[in-house]
């Protein structure tokens, strides 16, 4: 069976900051919002789905939302974002860049077609991997501030 990387273990890859910045740019601030750990669970449960926020007095601890990422999380989430949708990413940047880390890291101990058959990539695959060295995207705005000096 192919490696497929979970996506709550990629606490234990990446920094919060790399992981933040592998999430798309809309979903970045709820991110910064909940924090990469609770992202990563909200990730998990409703990736790939809208999901809605309810207002701040209409929590309760039976709600979905909770179940996911805590009471306190939402309420924050709540707070800045009470009433609306969000569209919760499928978090695929952020396996791609732990499988792209573990197929570097066991690069050094096996072959390439071993390599192949463990991750279910191709013998390409597995090339264009060990030949790009890694980069973490940003989500840095490439808009200038108007007001700045």
């Amino acid at each position: 069976m192919a490696y497929r990387p979970h996506i709550t273990d990629a606490a234990q890859v990446f920094s919060d900051e790399e992981i933040i910045s592998l999430m798309p740019r809309n979903f970045s601030f709820v991110a910064q919002l909940l924090g990469a750990e609770a992202s990563l669970h909200l990730i998990e449960a409703f990736g790939g789905t809208r999901v809605f926020i309810p207002a701040h007095h209409a929590i309760n601890v039976n709600h979905a939302i909770t179940h996911a990422v805590g009471l306190k999380s939402l309420q924050r989430l709540a707070e800045q974002l009470g009433k609306t949708y969000i569209e919760v990413p499928m978090g695929t940047p952020i396996t791609i860049a732990m499988r792209n880390r573990a197929v570097r890291d066991a690069s050094k101990k096996e072959s390439n077609a071993k390599l192949a058959r463990r991750f279910g990539l191709t013998l390409r695959s597995i090339r264009s991997i060990l030949s790009s060295e890694e980069k973490i995207k940003s989500n840095v705005d490439k808009n200038y501030d108007l007001f700045a000096n």
